[in-house]
């Protein structure tokens, strides 16, 4: 009996122990006085709040049933500030009761609604509402307007679920930040100018998902407006962007690389400026970029590449960038894959450009299963257009050169562009060329089929393009010239399995452009 109990003790003795984990402390911020009947000012109650609960370890500061009226607060490390769906934190609309940041670089943003800085584990999170008045803030040339919600140098940060509404600017500008995820956030801004919906800056290991965003600005920026950090390894997927400009931009506020970035099954609707845009203009590095799976609907560009400089000097009342080592820079190995998008009629008659200059060559870009709709209404003397300005040192937007010679794509000044299983159609009639390349190396067309004109000029232009491959190409409907090439430089242009028969001559030759440049056309019309 004594020897069965000295078991019973030694099993139960070496049994696991359960051990139930402490419910993280939850602060109820009426219980610092807060009011939260949008009238009174409860910044100081939320604030006390906030860092009560740092001191205590950390924990939930909640807001719940009310309208809470705030200036800036500092969130602390180990805190979480949770907006019940019942909640709103409302911004004031005097800009003394916000907190600026001296370090921002752009000098009208540099205040913010929420900030923190240097913290770990913080956290927003919720179904309710922050909402940043930015009706009521001046927009013009000189005033300054709050950003929402501004993280500096943090780590392990979550935002997740709650509404950005009427932000004055930005609506989340995190700042040098390693290991953030953002998830379920919606925003609503149109407000204001410059109201981007989230600025990753210089951010590391980064994951954007689920997220629905309508904004004034640019829907989701990548830059580096500050030197020490650069941008890498951002996640982007699942999310519905709208926009009065990109939905997705890289760059150009760059003075630090941008590289692995993946944006994935999105949906990008409604957009003025480009549902892509990628910028690279003071001498850094962008580069190992895939987007995939994503549709566009009623999107200008819809995707736009440039390699430049842009003078942003001093005086500058926005920001000062120093693009005097504009030429060093590098924009290398994007994809695009597995996109459909339709271009609305609009002025700018826009298609998809890739343009560098005679200094700087975008190189490795590649489009695979790609199918774009656009509107047309090209005419003959815009498809007639061969010199285009350089403009090396402009802004660097998609509609500087005015209205491209092509209605599906330009490119200019590259090295390496891959287009595989791409696919351009035409909503009406359209008098310029489907593709147009001036200056460009090792150009692969595989696949490629596009609605063209019989009374166009041709359906692929190549002016001074070198060691270009067309293949298994398809002309669709009846055709004047399928190809033609201009320039001295033109050379190595190589045509090989294209179904060329409604093409009422496979190549067309401008006057400099060498006889030998083209080669294996006999057999295309076979």
């Amino acid at each position: 009996m004594a020897r069965h109990l000295f078991f019973l003790v030694l099993a139960v003795s070496l049994a696991p122990l359960t051990v139930r984990a402490a419910e993280p402390l939850r602060l109820d911020v009426r219980a610092f006085g807060a009011v939260g009947d949008g009238k009174a000012n409860d910044t100081v109650a939320l604030q006390n709040a906030i860092d009560n609960c740092a001191q205590q370890g950390g924990g939930v500061v909640v807001l719940d049933r009310g309208t809470f009226l705030t200036g800036s607060l500092v969130l602390r490390s180990h805190v979480e500030l949770h907006l019940n769906s019942n909640a709103v934190l409302l911004g004031a609309t005097d800009l003394a009761q916000y907190r600026a940041d001296p370090k921002v670089v752009y000098k009208l943003l540099n205040q913010s609604l929420l900030f923190a800085e240097g913290c770990e584990h913080v956290a927003i999170t919720g179904e309710g509402t922050i909402d940043g008045q930015g009706k009521a803030f001046r927009n013009g040339e000189k005033d300054q307007r709050p950003v929402l919600i501004r993280f500096r140098d943090c780590r392990d940060v979550k935002l997740e679920g709650f509404l950005v509404k009427n932000a004055s600017s930005f609506g989340i500008h995190p700042i040098h930040c390693r290991q953030m995820r953002i998830e379920g956030v919606r925003i609503d801004s149109l407000v204001q100018p410059n109201s981007d919906g989230i600025d990753v800056d210089g951010c590391q290991d980064v994951f954007i998902s689920n997220c629905n965003i309508h904004s004034g600005d640019d829907s989701i920026a990548l830059k580096t407006i500050e030197h020490g950090m650069p941008c890498r390894d951002v996640v982007i997927t699942n999310c519905v962007l709208s926009s009065e400009c990109a939905a997705i931009r890289v760059g150009p506020d760059a003075v630090e690389n941008i590289e692995r970035i993946c944006a994935s099954n999105c949906v990008i609707r409604d957009t003025k400026l480009n549902g892509i845009k990628i910028q690279e203009s003071f001498g850094v590095v962008m580069r190992d970029m895939v987007f995939s799976n994503m549709v566009m609907d009623n999107v200008t560009g819809p995707i736009s590449i440039r390699l430049a400089g842009w003078k942003l000097g001093a005086g500058n009342v926005w920001a000062v960038f120093d693009d005097s080592k504009w030429e060093q820079g590098q924009l290398n190995n994007i994809q695009f894959e597995n996109i459909r998008a339709r271009v609305p009629a609009d002025q700018i008659k826009s298609c998809i450009s890739i343009t560098g200059t005679p200094r700087t060559r975008p190189r490795g870009i590649s489009f695979s299963n790609v199918d774009i709709s656009f509107p047309g209404g090209g005419t003959a003397q815009e498809a007639a257009r061969r010199q285009i300005p350089e403009l090396e040192r402009d802004y660097p937007e998609c509609y500087i050169f005015g209205i491209l010679p092509a209605y599906g794509l330009y490119v200019r000044h590259a090295d390496g562009v891959t287009l595989n299983n791409v696919r351009f159609r035409l909503e009406a009639s359209d008098l310029r060329p489907a593709v147009v390349c001036d200056d460009v190396k090792d150009l692969d067309l595989m696949g490629f089929r596009a609605d063209g004109n019989p009374d166009a000029e041709s359906l692929i232009r190549l002016q001074d393009t070198q060691a270009a491959l067309i293949s298994s190409t398809r002309v669709l409907g009846p055709l004047g010239s399928f190809l033609r090439v201009e320039g001295e430089r033109s050379r190595r242009i190589l045509l090989r399995g294209n179904d060329l028969i409604l093409a009422g001559a496979p190549v067309s030759l401008g006057e400099k452009a060498p006889p030998e440049a083209v080669s294996a056309v006999s057999a295309e019309t076979e």
